[in-house]
């Protein structure tokens, strides 16, 4: 079962997205280059085994990134009135949906530490008791099963960066979720063919996924404190693959000269990713926060070598040597201890600025939604 659809060709990255003849579409969701909506030719799509539409809108998602933009450490205070924004656009990404149980077997080593004490002479040559970790190795293996349900990218030729794909495989949602494919859910947004047989799918994205769950399951079975040389070995039984297409959100903007992007979960605003702009002033400015500690660390590290290497253990000169080491040590985690208070306060008020901010355009936003 087919549906007749539109396709284009982004000049610019290479991606091809599929749309109903009646969208409007101009920006490649990819690179946000614009089309020639005259250059689109007819295309049968493959009708898919379910789809999941959109519960986020476009007006959610805008103040999410709004949001996540105004975030991060040393984003730059003027980050929301200086931000242009080239394209939104919501599409469809081809999924295979694989369910189904993985079992197998694992074996690792299982390192258990116990405290061990010694004696140990010190700088005037008494013995002294010590303690160390000590950690003894002993082989360990077990059995795993459990269920999986992984979604899979259904299109290896397509040029869509790997980041935006690894993404997509994140997407979860309940089966009750899906819809049965109907072009009302997909009318205004813009689709990716499906290309890859289940199999390619399976081999290029899905077995790893699976792999990775049951490795997970393994490490939480190891006994023991510590483990190292963990090998797993894992079958899968699958259910029939059936073909989904999931929402996904990306945005493009600019900042000064530079280009960002942001993805976001078409149905959940928890998940959202991109790049933000750094502020590279700011990024300076914190790290000479911690200028002096720097400086009081090397001054303790050279005096500590010079009365090591440099005096004699009974010179009388050692011990006040000695105490000076300590001394400075304590001057310096307290310097350190000043310059990260300096560091958060500076970017706890740069956010408050941004937080600021972002409320003031929020609500001239909902204002003129009113109006």
């Amino acid at each position: 079962m087919s549906q007749s659809l539109s396709k284009i060709g982004c000049k610019s990255c290479g991606a091809e997205l599929v749309f109903d003849p009646g969208t409007q579409l101009s920006n490649c969701n990819f690179c946000g280059s614009s089309f020639e909506i005259e250059q689109a030719e007819e295309f049968q799509l493959i009708v898919p085994d379910g789809i999941l539409p959109f519960t986020i809108t476009k007006d959610s998602y805008e103040k999410s990134v709004l949001q996540w933009l105004s975030d991060g450490d040393f984003t730059p205070d003027d980050v929301l009135s200086s931000t242009v924004f080239q394209s939104t656009n919501g599409i469809y990404l081809p999924m295979w949906f694989f369910k189904g149980r993985y079992h197998g077997n694992w074996s690792a080593s299982s390192g258990y530490d116990r405290i061990e004490t010694y004696l140990e002479r010190d700088s005037n040559g008494k013995l002294r008791e010590r303690s160390r970790t000590v950690t003894d190795w002993r082989p360990s293996n077990g059995q795993i099963s459990g269920e999986f349900a992984v979604l899979s990218f259904a299109n290896s030729e397509s040029n869509i960066p790997w980041d935006a794909i690894n993404y997509s495989h994140g997407t979860s949602f309940a089966r009750g979720d899906l819809k049965p494919f109907d072009s009302k859910y997909s009318a205004g947004f813009n689709l990716i063919e499906f290309k890859d047989e289940s199999i390619d799918s399976w081999e290029s994205y899905g077995e790893e996924q699976v792999n990775r769950i049951a490795q997970s399951d393994a490490e939480s079975r190891i006994p023991g404190d510590r483990f190292k040389d963990l090998r797993s070995d894992v079958l899968h039984d699958k259910e029939e693959p059936i073909r989904v297409y999931i929402p996904f959100w990306l945005t493009h903007y600019s900042y000064g000269e530079e280009k960002f992007h942001v993805y976001m979960d078409g149905t959940a605003t928890h998940r959202i990713e991109g790049i933000r702009p750094v502020d590279k002033e700011k990024e300076a400015e914190a790290n000479r926060k911690f200028l002096k500690g720097h400086i009081g660390c090397g001054t303790t590290i050279l005096l500590f070598l010079i009365t090591v290497f440099g005096i004699e253990s009974y010179d009388s000169t050692y011990d006040t040597m000695i105490e000076a080491v300590v001394w400075l040590t304590f001057i310096t985690l307290g310097l350190y201890g000043i310059g990260a208070y300096q560091k958060n306060q500076m970017i706890k008020e740069s956010k408050a600025r941004r937080s600021a901010a972002l409320e003031k355009q929020l609500g001239s936003s909902e204002q003129e939604t009113e109006e």
